[in-house]
């Protein structure tokens, strides 16, 4: 009610609230219904008479509005919602400020500011300008990265969904000393490396989606988050069959064999009866059957498709056809939380981390960050840029677990391991990188994880491994850095592939969502010019360049990686359509979560002479909760049209999108784009109503045009008159 001004013209004061409302009554007569809706006894008759009236007004005629209306003030004094069935819609209560969520917006702007401050005062301090102890990125300073006057100084900020620079990351890590996991999670700034807020730990009860996602909720509350949001999980553990290995390094493996039996000679007195005659081997040989029995089941992929997506365990394939399954995880994600959110594994995360903010850096060619502790997982960048993970690198993850390491597991230090565990463990890591040498030929390796913390005590012991090897410099913060970067360069990345994809759309005449796999085969030719069969990167880079779409040398490789996911240094054309299909989503309505995908909407749109339908409502929206399913049926039913829908408040970009510049009233409403101009707009969850409109809009040739009613026309109120589109954009 504290939107409504009423202005005096006397002396120019200003009314708000219900001291507002009731002037209004005043000036159109209706002051007296005001009055008698606030006597307390009728107040609840009132009350009553509303539900029921709104129910019947139509055979009740004009004597009806009276009663509606004592109904309505009375409600809306107390701030409850009011509906009526006539129109099937609500003009909802405001919802009850949430002074938790406000006193955690206080309190973060208050740590945001302290931090930037102590972290300048630290700098200025320092007349080498050397890094600051309060959580500042080496890589920002020292020897080999940039110096602090050529970056820009970090805003405090709280993100938006614009905003690509400022990401929040989180990593789902194991806790130390246990198998539980838990959530770490800082904003971070990835131009600069930096946390631009504390770093926070929230333990996990399990290990399921939903469980990840009310952990994440409270995350964003916790640092009052605006914007996108960038997770790392563990990677799904493969199995050690001997089906899953690639058999010809049978011979190399025997080698090392015969390596790792001397080790056990090696072993004496209390090492010898520590490690081999505790009778721990045998227990935990049950446990790896045990594990490589879940992991079979968690890499069937009818098995994760019959689950509930909320109950599967949060893991990421690293295999280069994982693009569809984390995108429903993305996607479930998004909805549960109102922010834009990119998934990738650990490996990845901290591989963004460390190639983008390490001081030492790294030769160009290829480089394998291999995270290690009780399980192991690995991500390829080719000159800094993420690459698929090859069929043949992927297998040798199989090999960390082979049963003959039952008795080499990462020492921990607090227990004053004896040489003999670390060289043990040295063994086990460098079975691992030799095979991975063998098969993948990398020019360098990065250590992390657990692994990078005890570095120094088991990395001589590696003698064998000829590609160079470092140790990870963001230590356990690599991830959480990483998350935010590499999400960051996804999120680049898909804006990309939507400008390329729309550009392709225009070009046919047709919205990206409709080109069939015939057409996109067409496409694929068009782009093929020397007619093999494959795209190189250099003819990808002439097509895109003739589509008037202006991508840099790195964006378009980056492209071009993520189209290749068989990892053969070229496009066949099986992978150029699945590529594409993964690009557009297969659901019938699109949730949009940030105002630049509703822009890419339209803009997929313009020229191809298509029909948008926007449905708008608010999450606490009664009628729109009970459209949905219909919202659903018209999407299938006129399928050659693009369905989205939005929540106006879910986030700041979805607020303003729908206060300030669709001007929506009440919920639910609905839009009707041709090309990307508005042609209708209406207001109600009635499908009478929705279905009249939409074979109105409907165009001969498209599907649904003509088709037979399913419901019955909507009653009209006669008082009330079609209301007015507001203007195009």
């Amino acid at each position: 009610m504290a939107t409504i001004h009423v202005i005096k013209s006397k002396d120019a004061t200003t009314m708000t609230g219900m001291e507002a409302l009731t002037a209004l009554y005043d000036i159109t007569g209706m002051g007296w219904l005001f009055k008698l809706a606030k006597l307390p006894v009728l107040s609840s008759a009132a009350e009553i008479a509303y539900k029921v009236v709104s129910k019947n007004r139509q055979s009740m005629g004009g004597a009806a509005d009276g009663l509606l209306a004592l109904g309505r003030i009375n409600m809306e004094e107390k701030g409850e919602g009011s509906c009526t069935d006539l129109e099937g819609e609500c003009r909802e209560p405001t919802p009850p400020v949430d002074e938790e969520a406000e006193a955690a917006e206080k309190a973060a702007e208050e740590r945001r500011a302290r931090i930037a401050a102590e972290k300048e005062a630290a700098g200025g301090a320092k007349s080498g300008g050397g890094p600051s102890s309060l959580g500042k990125n080496p890589a920002a300073t020292s020897k080999g990265g940039l110096e602090n006057a050529a970056r820009e100084k970090p805003p405090t900020t709280s993100g938006s969904l614009s905003d690509r620079r400022n990401i929040l990351g989180v990593y789902d890590m194991r806790r130390s000393k246990s198998d539980d996991r838990a959530l770490r999670a800082a904003p971070v700034d990835t131009e600069t490396g930096e946390l631009i807020d504390e770093l926070i730990t929230i333990p996990l009860d399990d290990t399921e989606l939903s469980t990840v996602a009310a952990a994440l909720t409270s995350i964003i509350k916790h640092f009052a988050w605006q914007g996108n949001v960038g997770v790392a999980f563990p990677a799904i553990r493969v199995d050690t069959t001997a089906e899953a290995v690639n058999e010809t390094m049978d011979s190399f493996d025997d080698a090392v064999g015969e390596m790792s039996s001397s080790a056990f000679a090696m072993e004496a007195g209390f090492a010898a009866d520590k490690l081999v005659t505790s009778g721990k081997y045998e227990e935990m040989e049950k446990v790896r059957a045990e594990e490589r029995k879940k992991a079979l089941k968690a890499k069937s992929g009818a098995a994760r498709l019959n689950a509930p997506l909320a109950s599967q365990s949060a893991e990421i394939s690293t295999a280069a056809d994982s693009r569809q399954s984390r995108l429903e995880v993305e996607n479930y994600l998004k909805n549960a939380v109102g922010r834009d959110v990119v998934v990738m594994s650990g490996p990845e995360a901290t591989g963004y981390g460390e190639m983008n903010f390490r001081a030492e850096k790294l030769a160009t060619g290829t480089t394998v960050c291999v995270n290690l502790g009780k399980t192991a997982g690995i991500a390829l960048f080719d000159n800094g840029i993420l690459a698929h993970n090859p069929a043949d690198v992927e297998r040798q993850l199989a090999t960390f677990n082979y049963p003959r390491w039952a008795n080499a597991e990462l020492p921990r230090e607090e227990n004053t391991p004896i040489e003999e565990e670390w060289k043990r463990w040295a063994l086990r890591v460098q079975h691992y990188l030799m095979r991975i040498e063998a098969v993948g030929r990398p020019d360098n390796f990065i250590i992390a994880g657990r692994a990078s913390a005890t570095f120094k005590y088991w990395s001589k012991h590696m003698t064998e491994v000829k590609t160079p090897f470092y140790n990870a410099e963001q230590g356990m913060n690599a991830a959480v850095l990483g998350a935010g970067k590499g999400a960051s360069e996804i999120l680049t990345l898909r804006r990309d592939t939507a400008r390329v994809r729309a550009a392709i759309g225009h070009a046919k005449g047709l919205s990206p969502q409709k080109l069939d796999e015939e057409q996109l085969s067409a496409v694929f030719d068009e782009l093929d010019e020397d007619k093999s069969g494959r795209l190189s990167l250099e003819e990808l880079a002439v097509g895109i360049n003739r589509l008037n779409v202006k991508l840099s040398e790195e964006e378009i490789k980056e492209l071009f990686i993520e189209m290749d996911y068989e990892d053969t240094g070229d496009i066949n054309k099986r992978e150029f359509i699945a590529w594409w299909k993964d690009s557009i989503g297969n659901s019938d309505v699109e949730i949009i979560h940030t105002m630049n995908e509703y822009e890419q909407v339209l803009d997929d749109a313009d020229g191809t002479d298509s029909l948008t339908v926007l449905m708008v409502g608010v999450t606490y929206c009664k009628p729109c909760k009970a459209f949905s399913k219909k919202y659903q049926d018209f999407a299938d039913r006129f399928n050659g049209a693009r369905f989205i829908k939005v929540f106006g408040n879910e986030n700041k970009d979805m607020t303003v999108l729908c206060r300030d510049e669709l001007k929506v009233k009440s919920t639910p409403t609905f839009y009707f784009f041709r090309n990307k101009e508005q042609v209708h707009m209406h207001t109600g969850a009635n499908a009478g109503k929705f279905e009249k409109f939409i074979l109105a809009n409907v165009k001969d040739g498209e599907p649904g045009f003509g088709s037979e009613r399913q419901f019955e026309d909507p009653v009209e109120d006669p008082k009330k008159g079609e209301k007015k589109a507001s203007p195009a954009r």
